[in-house]
């Protein structure tokens, strides 16, 4: 007895979804959602905090282009991060063909679901004139990597989630009077996805075998950054940073791969599998981001730095996925939820040429319980950051931090279609960062 046709149409257009029910360079996304918070040492080692009022170094072309009116020098900001995240679940998920629960293993190499990654980012600022800055930045501000074995008991949920987004932006400051400071600029943006997972088939439980659906899509999108920034005396400053949101309209194509041992028992089946292969359309905008943070300098030694963000994840309600192959568009509701950020840290001058930093933040997650997914197991999290900078020639920092994620994980009870069975369980969710770095002033 084989699925009706209309259920493989179903099934094939839910892992079309897949082109941002991923959504989400670098590791499972760690800020909430899908975003990504690694750059550089400095914000690392401060859990994030401060960013659109810190504006000491080239960074801040990104985090309030307002800030760069405050370098004195032409300056460049690099770092490189190494993220190492763990996502495990434990639990069952239900077979869509016979009913009872699919066979395999719950995770990866020791449970494990994720792969450690690394993320770039640079900062560059010029001195055009007295009063004017220009400044440039290549981020990878959004990002997701998961990947679930071949036999994982989710597969008919998700496998593998590659999503990268890369960011060009370009800004200019201006210094209206000793206190006051404006910025801001054009964004260019880089999404790319691939997706898969599992296709259950009447073939799959008697041949062990399953087919696959991997999509792919990218696009470019366009977008902006403003800021400004009040400094009240040289102890203490406060910033606020707009990122708009960014639409990006996808095409892509979801392959269908189909055992061989298929087209020697079900010709019929095998045939109309390889049919499912087609092109798709959908589009995601990337959420608007609003911040607003504080920098204070309470001893010659000591500075405290502070910071909140909200993030409009609302734009995340559904998706609607259109089909090159004639099938009927579909739409599938997500219901993610804004989000805030909120932290807290220092800096304290140890000696002439060392600084120590800490931070500690919280990060709300846009998903919960009622709408998690195996695509993106996102829950809440505790950054707890730590670092230090070194003076090593008076125009050259070097910079390195660590980050470790605490989180409370979450439940699952979730089906990505009625051709994909239910996922029920629990995810436990962790990550350990480390970003080294450099600041040059020339």
């Amino acid at each position: 007895m084989f699925v009706e046709r209309k259920e493989y149409n179903k099934l094939v257009r839910v892992s079309a979804l897949a082109l941002v029910a991923a959504l989400g360079t670098a590791g499972q996304a760690y800020a909430a959602g899908y975003a990504l918070s690694e750059g550089t040492a400095d914000s690392l080692g401060t859990a994030f905090s401060g960013a659109p009022a810190k504006a000491y170094d080239a960074s801040t072309a990104y985090t309030n282009p307002a800030g760069m009116a405050l370098l004195d020098n032409n300056e460049f900001t690099t770092g490189l991060s190494y993220i190492d995240p763990t996502v495990k679940f434990s639990g069952t998920a239900t077979d869509p063909v016979t009913g009872g629960n699919t066979t395999g293993v719950t995770g990866g190499s020791h449970g494990n679901n994720i792969s450690p990654a690394a993320s770039g980012a640079s900062f560059f600022v010029f001195k055009l004139a007295p009063a004017w800055r220009l400044g440039f930045s290549l981020t990878a501000p959004f990002g997701q990597r998961i990947a679930y074995p071949d036999d994982f008991v989710g597969r008919y949920q998700s496998l593998v989630t590659s999503v990268t987004d890369i960011n060009l932006g370009m800004a200019v400051s201006y210094k209206v009077n000793d206190h006051f400071s404006v910025g801001g600029g054009p964004n260019i943006d880089y999404f790319d996805a691939r997706l898969t997972q599992a296709l259950a088939t009447p073939l799959s439980p008697v041949t062990g075998q399953d087919a696959f659906a991997d999509v792919h899509g990218n696009n470019i999108g366009f977008g902006y950054n403003l800021g400004a920034l009040y400094k009240f005396d040289d102890a203490t400053r406060i910033g606020i940073d707009y990122r708009s949101r960014i639409r990006h309209n996808i095409d892509g194509e979801t392959r269908v791969t189909v055992p061989s041992i298929y087209s020697t028992i079900s010709p019929p089946l095998a045939s109309y599998l390889k049919s499912l292969t087609t092109g798709n359309r959908t589009n995601v905008t990337l959420p608007d981001m609003l911040s607003a943070g504080i920098y204070h300098q309470v001893t010659p030694q000591l500075a405290l730095v502070g910071s909140v963000e909200w993030t409009d994840w609302s734009l995340f309600n559904k998706l609607d996925i259109s089909h090159t192959n004639g099938t009927p568009a579909t739409i599938i509701y997500q219901n993610w939820s804004n989000t805030w950020y909120v932290g807290v840290g220092a800096n304290y001058q140890l000696t002439e040429k060392l600084m120590l930093q800490g931070g500690f933040a919280f990060d709300q997650s846009p998903v919960t319980d009622s709408n998690r997914t195996t695509r993106i197991p996102d829950s809440n999290r505790y950054d707890l950051g730590f670092g230090m900078q070194y003076q090593v020639l008076p125009s050259t920092t070097m910079q390195i931090a660590y980050l470790h994620l605490f989180s409370p994980g979450g439940s699952i009870n979730n089906s990505a279609g009625a051709a994909a069975g239910t996922i029920i369980g629990n995810y436990s969710i962790s990550d350990n960062s480390v970003t080294a770095g450099l600041t040059a002033k020339f």
